[in-house]
């Protein structure tokens, strides 16, 4: 008899994965012996996201929408490629379900699954769906949120069929240890530690920033440490100027285990990504948060304006000029290094935003439409 199959269709970025990934730990959890297959993007860093599970990861072709006109007959081939791939695993592996967990590399999967019947379901959780999810949303029974106010973004008849579960988390961002993460990190026990991280990929304007701030970290070099996530791209940069500080410092290009890095955290300065976010709320972190600029939606914004509603976060707009953004960071989040009361309400509220059972529901409706 063969195994119970479910493909996670989606990736190109961490912030299309790692939700993924979590509702997948609950599906194992539930159904031991379920296989598990992500159709992902052939970009680096889903290689790099998934690499160390063990489920079948086949990359697809697909390339994003094109924004040149001399792009569309690369774009068109990936599109041909990527559906006849999504077709061929579709009848050879015969999945119980699929979860579109979002972006231009959830299309081919999804569409072909609709079209056979086969139960899918879309993880739409910024709080603007972009535009693959905007243009799938009509072929799945069922899309996942994380906030209420994204369902009326879509067409009635497609609101109709949205649930606001939250963002899946992995569940060891609930159980993380402090003690765990400052051995992991090789920090020190007896500091506080401030945890910049720009995303999987990076984020050269908060690196700018933070090194503009060199001296006004230094002023906390006794009590505070860092631990920076640069992005691969700005390792060495972003090294070479933390090598001149006085504040205490550790720097990884990359960060597997983001459990341990929230767990060793008093503070986070990051940026607005759904599943930031959500993990933020679930590790109970206080956070000042620069969201992506670049974005005509400005979904990190509306992603993160609910935790500064509540108190666990703070705004700070990201001018794109390293000196502007260096002076605004410097009144909100060098202010807060030194107020411990209000780090703890932040924290308070953070927590009790948290929905740690969205994973769960997800996969319960996977197994059950199975």
């Amino acid at each position: 008899m063969s195994r119970p199959t479910y493909i996670f269709a989606g990736g190109g970025t961490g912030g299309h994965l790692y939700p993924a990934l979590a509702v997948a730990e609950q599906v194992l959890k539930a159904c031991s012996d379920a296989a598990i297959v992500f159709a992902c993007s052939n970009r680096p860093i889903d290689r790099r996201v998934l690499s160390g599970t063990d489920y079948a990861i086949v990359p697809q072709p697909i390339q994003p929408l094109p924004r040149r006109i001399r792009s569309v007959p690369g774009f068109l081939a990936s599109w041909w490629k990527s559906g006849k791939l999504a077709g061929a695993m579709l009848r050879d592996l015969k999945p119980l379900a699929v979860l579109g967990t979002g972006g231009f590399a959830a299309a081919p999967i999804v569409k072909r699954a609709s079209k056979l019947g086969i139960p899918v379901a879309m993880l739409n959780p910024d709080a603007v769906p972009g535009k693959a999810n905007r243009y799938l949303a009509k072929y799945v029974d069922v899309v996942f949120t994380q906030f209420e106010s994204t369902a009326a973004m879509f067409s009635p008849a497609i609101s109709a069929r949205a649930r606001a579960v939250g963002c899946p988390i992995r569940s060891g961002f609930t159980r993380a240890d402090r003690g765990q993460a400052v051995d992991y990190f090789s920090l020190d026990p007896n500091r506080k530690t401030l945890l910049v991280n720009g995303g999987s990929q990076g984020a050269a304007t908060i690196n700018e920033a933070v090194a503009m701030l060199a001296d006004d970290l230094g002023e906390f070099a006794d009590r505070w440490q860092l631990l920076h996530v640069t992005g691969l791209s700005q390792i060495t940069e972003v090294a070479d100027s933390d090598n001149a500080r006085t504040i205490p410092s550790v720097v990884l290009d990359y960060c597997d285990r983001m459990d341990l890095a929230y767990a060793a955290a008093d503070v986070a300065l990051c940026r607005g990504g759904a599943s930031t976010a959500a993990e933020l709320t679930a590790s109970g972190t206080p956070s000042v948060i620069m969201p992506y600029p670049y974005h005509a939606d400005d979904h990190q914004r509306l992603n993160a304006a609910p935790l500064e509603d509540c108190g666990a976060a703070l705004i700070c707009k990201d001018a794109a000029d390293g000196p502007e953004n260096a002076a605004m960071l410097r009144d909100q989040l060098i202010g807060l290094l030194g107020d411990s009361d209000r780090l703890e309400s932040m924290r308070e509220s953070a927590v009790s935003m948290a929905r740690p059972e969205a994973s769960g529901d997800v996969a319960e409706w996977m197994l059950r439409e199975a």
